[in-house]
């Protein structure tokens, strides 16, 4: 007859339920401290790079006025387009502050009827100076109008996102932004004529910290626009994918779904 196995001590099973308990805090506090990382890491990237421009803008401000070279209406005219910057500063903070939520699940959208032509216009509209600073046209194509509902800063960091990047990586090349409308999903695609990305390169350079730059290449940031932008997206039920262009270059294709929306007067 085969003997019974004795159980296990009492002690020995608390001790291993407490062992239990404390992997599974350590673990939990593992991705807070993740969490924190990826918050300063993204606030780094999004608020460290619209400070240059507001920052030349000021500085040239200051000298034309110290050589009385602007009039009172020129004087006017740059107030508001620095003004106009730093509200898209403050805009991109929120932002910020809903991307760093979703790490924690905690994300949410606020939906709002919108025309998306007229929005993707006035963001390209804001690239117009670094474009022309950095030797790059863009040229955009849209409908008219595209009447619906999404979250308009989620949509503005995107394309502001894209845009950027495309203008960082293209190699001085022509930007082309083009949204257009299919069943109840529109598209929107960023292409530039650079070097393009490589087949094993496209699906990492949506995570954080990472960036397709050659082996001897360097770039100032810290690889997490895309991350954001990957994030944005999917928050929207959207997908995000790259193509190679013909011709040469990237194309970043987002599609996102169309929810009923009037166009606002």
């Amino acid at each position: 007859m085969t003997p019974k196995r004795p159980h296990p001590p009492i002690k020995d099973a608390a001790s291993a339920e407490a062992t239990e308990e404390l992997l599974r805090r350590i673990a939990e506090l593992s991705e807070a401290v993740a969490a924190r990382d990826t918050f300063i890491a993204v606030a780094a990237h999004e608020l460290r790079n619209p400070m240059t421009p507001i920052l030349g803008q000021v500085d040239l401000l200051l000298s034309a006025v110290k050589a009385n070279r602007y009039s009172p209406e020129q004087l006017e005219q740059r107030l508001e387009r620095i003004q106009q910057t730093v509200r898209q500063f403050m805009k991109r903070a929120v932002v910020l502050l809903d991307v760093s939520r979703v790490t924690t699940g905690k994300f949410r959208l606020e939906p709002v009827a919108c025309d998306l032509a007229a929005l993707l216009r006035r963001v390209v509209d804001e690239f117009t100076e670094a474009a022309q600073h950095a030797g790059v046209t863009i040229r955009l194509t849209t409908p008219k109008n595209l009447p619906g509902t999404w979250d308009r800063l989620a949509v503005e960091q995107i394309v502001d996102n894209l845009v950027s990047n495309a203008i960082k990586y293209g190699g001085r090349t022509p930007v082309e932004v083009r949204l257009t409308a299919i069943d109840r999903q529109v598209q929107i695609h960023v292409r530039d004529h650079g070097k393009g990305i490589p087949d094993q390169a496209r699906e990492r350079v949506f995570e954080r910290f990472e960036r397709a730059v050659g082996q001897n290449e360097y770039r100032s940031g810290f690889g997490v626009g895309l991350w954001v932008v990957r994030q944005l997206v999917e928050a929207m039920n959207g997908t995000i994918s790259i193509d190679q262009a013909v011709g040469g270059g990237a194309l970043f294709i987002v599609t996102l779904p169309v929810q009923p929306g009037e166009v606002p007067s």
